[in-house]
């Protein structure tokens, strides 16, 4: 995922059993020291302390950061919710339906996580995934997002839900032996008058991320 003018956030996804909720992945580096010929050899890093920018005033400011799974983050005024774990599958191969509209079956599916405010409605979970319900807390969704990115197997889509809410299923890099998709988004800033308009900081304008979010998804 690319977010054009914002940071690259990576997500936490070890092992093809899924665990939720899942911590950040560290960045905690070692260098091997008691192995003969092996003097600076780095471990255990993530390599993102390597990644940096230097803004206007020579100070270094990190570009990448880790989050967890699933993770509601903020960047400027849009509020980003983040899951890697194939939700959405896991909803359609549970829900029962009937007379549905041409087209509408993803969007209704994405429609149940903000309804409901859970990155994972679903209780018991599918086969293959950790759920630890002592930390169910954590993949509560705070408030209806901005923009919502689930990465799923279903096929790729990107849809304006409820009015306000832009989701996006990339889909996967890579599919077995092939490649797969992945999605470059871009958020427009919002326009001056309607900022200069308000009046006042305290007042509290929608964020209108549909009108000014452009999707594209890219095969590999």
């Amino acid at each position: 995922m690319f977010v054009r003018n914002a940071n690259l956030i990576r997500l936490s996804r070890l092992s093809c059993c899924i665990s939720i909720p899942q911590p950040p992945l560290k960045n905690n580096a070692a260098t091997i020291s008691d192995i003969q010929g092996s003097e600076g050899i780095e471990i255990g890093s993530l390599g993102l302390h390597h990644i940096e920018n230097v803004n206007r005033t020579d100070q270094k400011m990190h570009r990448v950061h880790c989050v967890s799974n699933p993770c509601t983050l903020q960047i400027n005024e849009l509020v980003i919710g983040v899951s890697c774990t194939d939700t959405l599958f896991d909803i359609s191969t549970d829900e029962t339906n009937a007379n549905l509209e041409p087209g509408s079956r993803l969007g209704r599916i994405s429609q149940h996580m903000i309804h409901q405010q859970n990155y994972y409605p679903l209780f018991p979970p599918s086969m293959g995934v950790n759920l630890d319900w002592k930390k169910r807390s954590q993949w509560k969704m705070p408030c209806q997002p901005d923009v919502l990115i689930v990465p799923s197997k279903l096929a790729c889509f990107a849809k304006t839900i409820l009015s306000h809410t832009v989701v996006v299923n990339p889909g996967h890099l890579t599919r077995e032996t092939t490649g797969g998709t992945y999605a470059l988004m871009e958020v427009h800033p919002m326009l001056r008058d309607i900022v200069e308009d308000s009046g006042s900081s305290e007042v509290q304008l929608q964020h209108g991320a549909p009108s000014r979010t452009k999707v594209e998804i890219k095969r590999i």
